[in-house]
């Protein structure tokens, strides 16, 4: 049975040439580093555009306790969403979420984050992006082993040492879409991410952890579609592999495909291994 997807076809990276965007028939996500000039070429195949969510090597956070990089942060976000007015075709915008602790020696301002800073900040770009006819997607977060050996047990790891993202765990991911409340506000669901969350757990509930990020299809209006590893210490890794040649289970790839959402490829790949999936998925 052939699944009718209602929104705009697959997308791929705005890495890959367009004429073979084109060829192939397939929409594109503007990247985070992406300026006007880099963009405009791809202006007639977007659907989507990534927020940024780094500046320089400090990693944004609009949750943070410190008011002026919560500021900063939020300003970048806007001015990145004001450039993606130029281009109609282009609907959403995908952010991250904010840090509830960064650990990265790097990170030398908003270290520290509070969740009703995140909802409020969530809410204020929500307002700013619907003046502008723009949708934004909030994308469930990696969970961090920075550290942790391959043979180091799940169980074993102090996440008081690692950073901690909020919108991490499918829970707390759907909760706060749905307490930012706003009708232009949904889900990203990326699946590479999913995975890493999942190896928190033993290796028998994985898979239903995985599934959790599922429970509610009607608020993931994208995807971030990539395979990764769930029982060896590769998918603890955001790995974003080639579709097919992770371990995520096949029936997981299937509902994927189902849902009424913009789906992007997110991997770093050849044209033939974007082939590649792309049968893989027109064969689920």
């Amino acid at each position: 049975m052939t699944v009718k997807i209602k929104r705009p076809p697959l997308s791929a990276m705005m890495t890959q040439p367009l004429h073979e965007i084109k060829r192939l028939g397939l929409t594109v996500e503007g990247t985070d580093s992406a300026g006007l000039d880099d963009m405009k070429p791809y202006a007639d195949v977007f659907a989507t555009a990534h927020a940024p969510y780094t500046k320089g090597r400090l990693r944004l956070n609009p949750a943070a306790t410190e008011d002026d990089f919560r500021e900063e942060s939020i300003k970048i976000i806007e001015d990145f969403i004001d450039i993606t007015t130029n281009f109609p075709k282009l609907t959403q915008v995908n952010l991250h979420f904010g840090c509830l602790q960064r650990r990265d020696a790097a990170q030398t301002q908003g270290k520290e984050g509070d969740y009703n800073l995140q909802i409020k900040a969530f809410q204020r770009i929500a307002d700013f992006a619907a003046e502008r006819d723009k949708e934004i997607v909030l994308e469930n977060s990696v969970a961090y082993w920075a550290g942790v050996p391959d043979e180091g047990r799940y169980d074993s790891v102090d996440w008081s040492k690692q950073n901690l993202h909020y919108g991490t765990d499918p829970e707390e991911w759907i909760k706060i879409c749905e307490e930012v409340d706003r009708p232009n506000v949904g889900l990203c669901l990326d699946t590479s991410h999913a995975c890493t969350y999942a190896h928190k757990f033993k290796e028998d509930e994985r898979v239903d952890v995985l599934f959790q990020f599922l429970t509610r299809p009607e608020l993931i209006r994208h995807v971030h579609w990539s395979d990764n590893y769930m029982y060896d210490s590769r998918g603890r890794n955001d790995s974003h592999e080639i579709l097919g040649r992770g371990t995520e289970p096949i029936e997981f790839h299937r509902e994927i495909k189902g849902l009424d959402a913009i789906i992007l490829l997110e991997t770093a790949c050849t044209i033939p291994e974007l082939e590649e999936q792309l049968k893989f998925v027109e064969n689920l």
